[in-house]
């Protein structure tokens, strides 16, 4: 509830006095010839009047319009006992009433006082629109000052006139319609100097004929994030024309090694070219090692279906005769775009590593914060003194994506890999994904 502007309390004071001098003409007429029922009905619009525009004075002039009512019929009516029996009933009717009103309009504004002033005080731009008209209604102190338009301006504006570019302002209204409650949608304002400010908005269809909405300014955040893209881009660029001509070079430098191996003689200086033909390949691995960690991180995080994600990573690698199981839950963990590349990774590992796997399985368990999911097989395993080492940057050996990698990019979106198999009996990975990093897909449980 609103306050009432002092434009409207005089309009309000103006139709009071009116009710009340309408009433006491109403009064004299009526007793003057002898009709004592239905006047005292008048007296109820001041009263009520008088409770809803001014309850904290309501009770006093309540008081005062019961008595001059009274007044009027003890000094105008006939000496009947009856009706002044009437007359006394009715005046404690007004003063009831008038209290009943006066204390839940005060109880009323208060609490729509309360409302009004978080809103209009809000740190948030707060503002609403006509779903027909689109013209904006009750915009706020802080929308105004986003928006740059005086409250009373932005009044006469619409929709169209601050969402200025046609397909973001239709994906805006269309989002609203079909959901009826939306919450953080990128919508870009058109200012009243021309510029534009990106705003997180959020709206709620009540089904009233106004759509409330509530937007926080990121405008800064968004230019602080294109800038950020924008030099990570030129890093990237820096560092593969960099890392290219390096790789060429050291391409170079290894087939001159392995020439001068034929034309040497000295046991002594072909043992040093070997060692220098390994320090060259070293650093060529720790090269590609770069070209693989500078991916991570560099687009954001995103929802990734398990089972499609895994059975992309099983297409790129040759299996063999491998028996691969997989029991997964229909949900989707939140985490980096390379996480097609840790399943294959992990895979790959078995592969590699496990020496005697004939067999491959993946699945996910439910726990009791979060969801795991598993990857083992029945290899040779990893003995316990180097299940915490493996994920070691050390240990990276090839040219790939190595454990390492591995758990850099899972850690991203905290997401912890384990490996809790048993030496001799294969390996078993452990992914744990915590609450909030993952959801089930069309209302699907994770299976137990």
């Amino acid at each position: 509830m609103r306050p009432i502007s002092k434009e409207k309390k005089i309009i309000y004071d103006i139709f009071l006095i009116i009710s009340i001098l309408a009433s006491i003409g109403i009064t004299y007429i009526s007793i003057s010839r002898g009709i004592y029922d239905v006047f005292p009905y008048f007296y109820l619009i001041p009263v009520v009047l008088i409770a809803y525009t001014r309850p904290k004075i309501s009770i006093f002039i309540t008081v005062f319009v019961g008595w001059l009512y009274i007044g009027l019929v003890y000094s105008l009516g006939l000496p009947d006992t009856g009706i002044f029996a009437r007359a006394t009933v009715w005046f404690f009717i007004f003063v009831s009433i008038g209290v009943l009103i006066s204390t839940y309009s005060q109880e009323y504004r208060k609490e729509g006082e309360r409302s009004c002033g978080s809103f209009f005080n809000s740190q948030a731009g707060v503002f609403s629109y006509d779903r027909q008209s689109l013209f904006i209604r009750d915009p706020n102190r802080k929308f105004s000052q986003f928006i740059g338009f005086e409250c009373n301006v932005l009044l006469t504006k619409t929709i169209p006139d601050i969402i200025t570019d046609t397909q973001e302002r239709e994906l805006f209204l269309s989002k609203v319609r079909d959901k009826l409650r939306v919450g953080d949608i990128e919508v870009r304002f058109t200012c009243a100097d021309g510029s534009r400010r990106w705003a997180l908005v959020s709206a709620t269809d009540c089904a009233e004929p106004e759509i409330h909405c509530t937007s926080v300014d990121i405008t800064e955040q968004k230019q602080a994030h294109d800038a950020l893209r924008l030099a990570n881009r030129k890093l990237n660029l820096l560092n593969n024309v960099t890392r290219h001509d390096i790789l060429n070079q050291l391409t170079a430098l290894i087939g001159y090694l392995e020439l001068s191996k034929d034309d040497i003689n000295d046991p002594q200086i072909l043992t040093y070219v070997k060692k220098e033909e390994l320090a060259a390949n070293a650093i060529r691995n720790q090269i590609l090692f770069t070209r693989d960690y500078q991916n991570i991180g560099v687009h954001s995080p995103q929802w990734h279906n398990i089972a499609e994600t895994v059975s992309l990573a099983l297409a790129t690698i040759d299996v063999h005769q491998i028996k691969i199981t997989i029991n997964l839950a229909s949900i989707e963990v939140y985490a980096d775009p390379l996480l097609e590349k840790v399943f294959y990774n992990l895979i790959e590992n078995s592969l590699r590593h496990g020496e005697r796997v004939s067999e491959i399985e993946i699945l996910s368990e439910s726990v009791s914060d979060g969801i795991i999911i598993i990857i083992k097989d029945n290899g040779a395993g990893i003995p316990d003194k180097a299940k915490e080492q493996i994920f070691r940057r050390e240990y990276f050996k090839h040219t790939g994506f190595g454990l390492f990698l591995t758990r850099e990019i899972l850690a991203i979106t905290n997401l912890t890999i384990t490996e809790k198999g048993t030496f001799g009996k294969g390996a078993c990975f452990v992914i744990h994904a915590p609450q909030g990093t993952y959801r089930s897909i069309l209302g699907n449980s994770p299976k137990e």
